[in-house]
């Protein structure tokens, strides 16, 4: 169980460093800012979401498998935050910020 936490912060840290990474040049800092921190709240809220609904639901079907319960969670929490960071990365720089509506950059 110690190697999937370890395996879980790995692709955590990967796609939070590919995030930030990945910002696109020439668009507005303040409006690129207000993007990354709309991805991020709406990951940690996906994750909170995937993690204590996954929670709830094991604790009641086993009560006497607690520790079972929270790995679940935290697994399927980190989860959906990796999703909804990743799509939301891809997002910012095809859709909100295309090439086409960016200064040149260098």
């Amino acid at each position: 169980m110690h190697f999937m936490f370890l395996i879980m912060a790995f692709l955590l840290c990967a796609v939070v460093w590919g995030f930030f990474h990945g910002n696109p040049r020439g668009v507005a800092k303040a409006k690129l800012l207000a993007c990354n921190i709309a991805v991020l709240l709406l990951g940690v809220m996906a994750g909170l979401a995937a993690g204590l609904v996954l929670h709830a639901d094991a604790i009641i079907r086993r009560p006497d498998e607690r520790a079972m319960a929270i790995y679940l969670a935290i697994m399927a929490g980190g989860a959906a935050f990796m999703i909804v960071v990743a799509s939301g990365g891809l997002l910012r720089n095809l859709a909100i910020f295309p090439l086409s509506k960016r200064a040149a950059a260098y």
